[in-house]
Formats: structure tokens, sequence, C-alpha cells
């Protein structure tokens, strides 16, 4: 019977994994340990999590066999996983941990989480650590199956988080702004126009009242990076009838931009009709459910933006899906004698207060106005 050779392209990779370049590995070579991992390292994050399974053969129907735990997933302390950080040109580790003055490598635990239901088992071992994570240099993953000494590495540079466009007003952008007006952030309160009657306020607050207008969303790409994901989530509450409210929140996605060089600092942005806020809105509640929910109120808005290096960038590339029935689709790797990817990502959020002008429209305009959101500004924090 022909064997069948499987490795775990994990379901959940093609999320946010970003090479015109194609390793090659042969991993059907005979007698040869192999492994398949999956690691995104996020310096902000508060725990980095790195999943590892075996590349196995098997007679028969292949999937079947991946149902099977054993043959997935290494046993409890068969694995050795470390992250040491080295500064680009380097061949000498440096600090591993911010906070840590001589902490030069990082030993990951283990555990066992259960993930959703599909070709594979539920039960699946992953390894992490709780260790804060520089957002400069590179970081080597080092796994060592302990019972063989067979020895797996991966190195990927790290990026920073996105900045803002301007100092004074992230992400917002407005064309003829003050630059002296201050922008606060959610849960700093709401101010009026400073000095009274100069108009400040709008410039303060996030206002896309006016649904004849484009409004961008604008930021500066960061050193290393070379993919950016823009999400606006609108956060609100429902009141119910039994005097409840339940936090809510719709998200905003735009499509992913990519930066032209990786030496940071350049422009980008997204940019949408403000009419199509208030039907995309309408849109996404349509799909939740009203019951018992007396009204609505709204509650701020947060932008997020992820950077992902040119390792994701490349992973994401290669692996999307193929026009053509007809073409040899090749695989990437950064994993040495292994297959999969380990990578860095790296997010920011800004969370804004609502002009009252912007508060009324939602409540009044055409597309939201059956959802019940009141016109009245309610400080709330957070």
């Amino acid at each position: 019977m022909k064997k069948r050779i499987l490795y775990i392209t994990l379901s959940f990779i093609s999320a946010l994994i970003f090479t015109a370049c194609k390793n090659d590995l042969d991993v059907l070579a005979p007698g040869e340990e192999s492994v398949s991992v999956y690691g995104i390292l996020n310096p902000n994050a508060a725990v980095q999590n790195i999943r590892i399974n075996k590349v196995y053969l098997s007679d028969g129907d292949a999937i079947t066999a991946g149902q099977d735990n054993s043959n997935i997933n290494y046993g409890s302390g068969e694995l050795k996983v470390t992250l040491q950080r080295y500064m680009t040109g380097s061949t000498t580790p440096t600090l591993t941990t911010i906070g840590n003055t001589s902490k030069k490598e990082i030993v990951l635990t283990e555990t066992v989480v259960t993930t959703a239901s599909g070709s594979f088992g539920q039960e699946q071992r992953i390894w992490q650590t709780s260790d804060k994570l520089f957002s400069k240099g590179e970081y080597k993953l080092t796994i060592t199956n302990v019972s063989t000494g067979k020895i797996f590495t991966a190195q990927t540079t790290m990026c920073d988080s996105v900045k803002s466009y301007n100092a004074a007003m992230p992400f917002k952008y407005y064309p003829n702004a003050i630059a002296s007006i201050a922008f606060p952030t959610h849960c700093n309160g709401y101010i009026l126009d400073s000095p009274p009657g100069t108009g400040t306020q709008p410039l303060a607050y996030v206002d896309y009242s006016n649904t004849t207008l484009i409004q961008k969303i604008k930021f500066k790409s960061v050193a290393n990076a070379r993919l950016y994901d823009v999400v606006m989530r609108f956060h609100y509450i429902d009141s119910t009838f039994t005097g409840a409210g339940n936090r809510q929140f719709i998200d905003f996605n735009f499509s992913t931009q990519k930066s032209i060089e990786l030496t940071g600092d350049e422009v980008m942005e997204v940019s949408f009709a403000a009419n199509e806020f208030y039907k995309n809105l309408a849109a996404e509640i349509t799909k939740k459910s009203s019951v018992g929910i007396k009204n609505r109120t709204v509650h701020y808005i947060e932008y997020i933006i992820t950077a992902g290096n040119e390792t994701l960038n490349t992973f994401l590339q290669v692996n999307a899906p193929s026009n053509s029935i007809a073409q040899d689709k090749p695989y990437y790797t950064n994993i040495n004698g292994g297959v999969g990817v380990f990578a860095s990502k790296s997010s920011s959020a800004i969370s804004k207060e609502l002009l009252s002008d912007f508060i009324d429209e939602i409540a009044d305009h055409p597309s939201t106005q059956p959802f019940m959101f009141q016109k009245t500004y309610t400080f709330i924090c957070p």
C-alpha cells in the first residue's frame, strides 16, 4: 500500500501569516525526522505561543491518521524549545527579555490546548513563554529532540509597533488639522473648545457625521515590517429591559496594505466613504440578536493596526489560493530541517471618543436609525 505523508499546515496560519523564494525540503527523505512549526512572535503580546507537530508517514488514509494525537503530537518532555536573541549581523546571543539584565535564553514551557475540530486531533501541544520580548533584533528558535538529539532551527527579524501619522492625533486624520490641538484617548474625559469658541473640539474627537466625505486612517510604516492590517472597531453597549448593559463591538476590516520599503517611516493610509460606515454598521448589527434590547449607547472607536515582517508576507504570498488548476504551487518554509513558518508581527491600538454630532448622526441616519442608538453622549470608562 502506498504510504502518504502529511505535515501539519495549521488551519489558522492563513489568518495572519505573511517569498518569493522557495526553500527546498525533501520531506520524504528515508529515516529523516522532521517537524511542522507555527510560531509568530509578537512583542506586544503577554504570551508567546509556538506550535510544533510531528511530520509523519501513514499507511492508508492520512487524514484518519491525523485524528490520532500520538501521530501529530510529541510526548511530554520530548522536546526542548528555546529562544535566543541576536542583534543583526551578530553571532553572539544578547539579552532576550525586557526587564532582565542577564537572561540570554528563554526556555519555553509546554502545555496542551484543545483546538477547534477539523482534519487533525483537537488536543495540540504548544510551547509558550510570558517573557517580554524586544521589538528589535532577531530571535532564533531552537527545537531539540532530547531523545534523538535532532535539532531544528529558525530565525526571524522583529518589528516594532506602528506609529501614528501625526503624534498629536494618532491614526485619525484631518487635512488641515492644527498640530497643537491635543487628541485625547478614550477615558481621558470629554473636553470643550479651548479656548471657548475656537472650534477646536471637532479636531479632538472622531467625527464621521458628514456622510459626503471620504475619511482616512493614516499611519507610518515601521522598520522590518511589510504587511499592515487595519481594523476600525466600533464599541457600543446594549441596554436591556432587565437593566443589564452588554458591551458589544463591530469590526470594519480594510484590505491589507504593503509598504514599498522595509526601512520604515513610510506614510500609509486606508480610506472609506463616511456613508459606508453607517451602512456597514447596520449590516453587521442585523446579524446580532436584538431580543430584549431597550436601546443602544455609543461607547468609543478603536483603531487597531497589525504589522507583519517580510517572512510573514512571503509565507502568505506563497500559500495564497491559486487561480489556476494547472499551477505547480510552491511551498515556503524557513524552518531548517522542517516545514512551517517562524515570523514576527506587532500590533498597536488607540481608542477615541466620538464627537456629539457623530453620535447624533448614528442615531438619525436612515441605515442605523432602526437600531435604537441614543443621542446623548455618556462618558463611560473604560
